[in-house]
């Protein structure tokens, strides 16, 4: 199989949203494979860390130095770029059909961002009996007896064994 076979089987398969930005653009939106990016390395670790934290996106790179920042920022930049099927987004294009990211309004961009960092809401997820809103698996976020929310009773030394750090829920 070539790759661009995988890429168009990828793409036929992939969920997405018409998302109304706030400057009354509406793209189309597919969710980041956020999970894939943190094995891969692909996202900064300062920047995971605060989000971690519990850190909005803004408040976390305002937290950062130069380095940090620059590096956020290019993930963010890099997630919102994947995100957008159409209009799509290339970094240095001058195509009538294609968006340099430099050109997004910067509330737009701050949108996407928050978008992005909050799970991509408006993108349904698919499930063994089809696709359902991303709302309708609130429920299995919600604190359950003798936990925390989103974490069964052992979540801390969960992520602590994960992470490496004690006390990784914050």
């Amino acid at each position: 199989m070539k790759a661009s076979d995988y890429r168009k089987l990828r793409a036929a398969s992939e969920l997405t949203a018409e998302v109304a930005l706030p400057s009354g653009a509406v793209f189309t939106l597919r969710r980041p494979p956020l999970q894939v990016w943190i094995a891969a390395g692909k996202i900064p670790q300062s920047f995971l860390l605060k989000m971690q934290s519990g850190a909005n996106p803004t408040a976390a790179v305002e937290a950062m130095d130069g380095k940090e920042t620059m590096q956020a920022l290019t993930f963010v930049r890099d997630a919102i770029v994947y995100a957008c099927v159409s209009p799509r987004l290339v970094p240095g294009t001058t195509a009538d059909d294609e968006l340099d990211p430099a050109e997004l309004d910067p509330e737009d961009f701050t949108f996407l961002s928050k978008w992005i960092m909050t799970g991509s809401p408006d993108v349904p997820v698919a499930t063994k009996g089809g696709e359902v809103p991303a709302e309708s698996l609130d429920r299995f976020r919600r604190k359950r007896p003798g936990g925390v929310a989103g974490t069964g009773a052992d979540g801390e030394q969960v992520q602590s064994a994960a992470f490496g750090v004690a006390g990784a829920s914050g």
